[in-house]
């Protein structure tokens, strides 16, 4: 391909210096045109081409040539924007950073703090019931609360309702009042009080579960406030805890160990005296007082038995009985099989009257008086050793 030649004047002849200027001039623009010919640009341009692959080279091609401008397009629209609403995103991040912290102080460590008080472990190691009077006693327990250790806070003293955890909706028998305590990882908690029965049937609905089960299931609950280490908020928690308390079993395995009879005594005087064995399997200590039981075997009343002073700690309890006894009605009974054969008479005992310091006890004779206890006596060795050689066991029936 040639270039176009230059326009010149027709009749007009050049001087010969302005005639190579202008074949100089006439070889740039040949070069120049060549290579804008032969360039790859000019020949896709200028190719002919069928409309499909028009198409199809428009499509190919448009995401190439529209992929750089919109993707700096939206790189300069968020600047921008963030130049414009810095101070509108500031506001929505301290927002947030305000609604975290809420969240944390309000829920969080409530919910962690009450969390660790669920797991937490409150066992007991003695409970004492003493000075009993017939609407007050005075309580002490020794006990602790084991933790993992891991949150340090300080728990404020608050009131703590015990109940029958077996029985839905029970009243509370008793209030304690836990001192201030911490979350160490081993913590005492003594309390030491004097207790207002302010509902006698509760309190003797527990009694009685007490005195007749091996196992008592006793519910501790109350609401208390938790400070944890470097918080000045203190947060709500509730403080449940179920104890599997030991019970007296009906003072099974009781046993008169040692015994005499006064043979001379009157009808209505004590003509029983004896040393007798009581087993105490709880963790209870309990200020009793004087306790008076009537007397049954092979089914007849046989008269009263009373038990002074009596002060029941956990183990096996060696206390001093005496008894006003039907004597006749007790040689008739020995007499018979199969108490004839090793002079041992079950007797029933079953609780008649309680009194401590000149006052009825209400509370524990309900108690005593709900089942029966079954004390095995020695009769015919009492008789043996009281009457010497002139008695022997006979079997008449």
């Amino acid at each position: 391909t040639k270039s176009p030649p230059l326009p010149v004047r027709p009749g007009s002849p050049l001087p010969p210096f302005r005639l190579a200027a202008r074949n100089l001039l006439q070889a740039r623009r040949t070069r120049l045109f060549r290579l804008v010919s032969s360039s790859p640009y000019r020949r896709y341009r200028h190719a002919p081409r069928s409309p499909v692959a028009m198409s199809d080279s428009k499509r190919e091609a448009s995401p190439t040539e529209n992929a750089a401008p919109l993707k700096r397009g939206k790189n300069r629209g968020c600047a921008n924007h963030c130049r414009r609403f810095w101070w509108l995103h500031l506001i929505i991040f301290c927002c947030i950073a305000v609604l975290v912290v809420c969240l944390v102080i309000f829920v969080g460590i409530p919910n962690i703090a009450q969390a660790k008080l669920n797991d937490a472990d409150l066992e007991v190691h003695g409970i004492n019931i003493l000075n009993s009077q017939a609407g007050s006693y005075t309580i002490e327990i020794n006990s602790t609360i084991t933790t993992d250790g891991t949150v340090h806070a300080d728990i404020d003293p608050f009131d703590g309702n015990m109940t029958l955890a077996d029985i839905q909706d029970a009243p509370a028998f008793a209030t304690l009042q836990f001192p201030k305590t911490t979350a160490d990882k081993h913590q005492d908690v003594n309390i030491s009080q004097p207790v207002q029965v302010t509902n006698l049937e509760a309190f003797d609905q527990f009694n009685i579960a007490f005195f007749q089960n091996q196992t008592v299931r006793v519910k501790i609950a109350g609401k208390t406030k938790v400070q944890p280490a470097g918080l000045s908020r203190k947060s709500d928690v509730d403080f449940v805890k179920i104890l599997d308390l030991a019970g007296l079993n009906l003072l099974n395995g009781s046993r008169v160990a040692d015994g005499t009879v006064d043979l001379k005594a009157s009808k209505g005087e004590t003509n029983f005296r004896g040393t007798a064995e009581i087993p105490n399997a709880s963790l209870f200590t309990l200020d009793i007082g004087n306790a008076t039981f009537t007397n049954f075997a092979d089914g007849k009343n046989l008269g009263n038995l009373t038990i002074n002073n009596l002060f029941l700690r956990p183990g096996t309890n060696m206390v001093n009985v005496s008894a006003s006894l039907d004597q006749l009605a007790i040689l008739g009974i020995i007499a018979k099989r199969p108490y004839c054969q090793n002079g041992i008479i079950p007797f029933k005992l079953l609780g008649v009257d309680v009194e401590n310091r000149g006052q009825k006890i209400p509370y524990f004779l309900a108690a005593l008086a709900s089942a029966n206890q079954t004390v095995n006596v020695d009769i015919g060795s009492i008789l043996k050793k009281t009457l010497g050689g002139s008695f022997n066991l006979t079997c008449t029936s």
